[in-house]
């Protein structure tokens, strides 16, 4: 009878170790799952804030054609997004990064605005079925106060034309 409670207590003992063991695992396995998830989302929002941060004017969502004048070039291209800061030039070829350039602009229901400015980044090595628009992004640079006045005119009358 000794043996036979000595016997049992030992596997009483063993399924209780077993089982802190499992619960110990499962306890470390939730944990790690919860710090990546976390870790993601942090990754996430750090990723969109230094995005936004990096961004000083708020953009409008445009429809301007331009003419772009660089170097001995010249071409019509579309402005598809328009900040006091810079905007994004729709165009089959864009120019290669820190070429400096000159916006002629068509904003509806005004004078032409013409803008000095420089490429700051371009899709133009990203394959063709991952773009919807070939173009470049450019930053408005060394420009006189009556062209940013008239911009922010411009810019203004179309955020006003959308809300009503």
């Amino acid at each position: 009878m000794d043996s036979t409670v000595l016997i049992n207590s030992l596997g009483i003992g063993a399924a209780i170790f077993a089982g802190l063991i499992l619960l110990w695992f499962l306890r470390i396995f939730f944990k790690r799952r919860m710090a990546d998830q976390q870790s993601n989302q942090t990754m996430a929002a750090s990723r969109k804030v230094s995005w936004e941060e990096k961004r000083k004017h708020p953009r409008v969502a445009v429809s301007w054609p331009a003419r772009m004048e660089a170097s001995q070039d010249s071409s019509t291209v579309q402005l598809k997004d328009i900040s006091m800061g810079g905007a994004f030039v729709v165009c089959a070829s864009p120019l290669p990064l820190s070429e400096k350039l000159r916006l002629t602009i068509n904003a509806p229901n005004r004078d032409s605005i013409t803008l000095n400015a420089e490429v700051v980044w371009s899709n133009v090595n990203v394959p063709e079925e991952k773009v919807i628009n070939r173009g470049m992004g450019v930053r408005f640079i060394e420009n006189t106060d009556e062209a940013r006045s008239c911009l922010h005119h411009a810019i203004t009358s179309n955020l006003e034309e959308s809300d009503e």
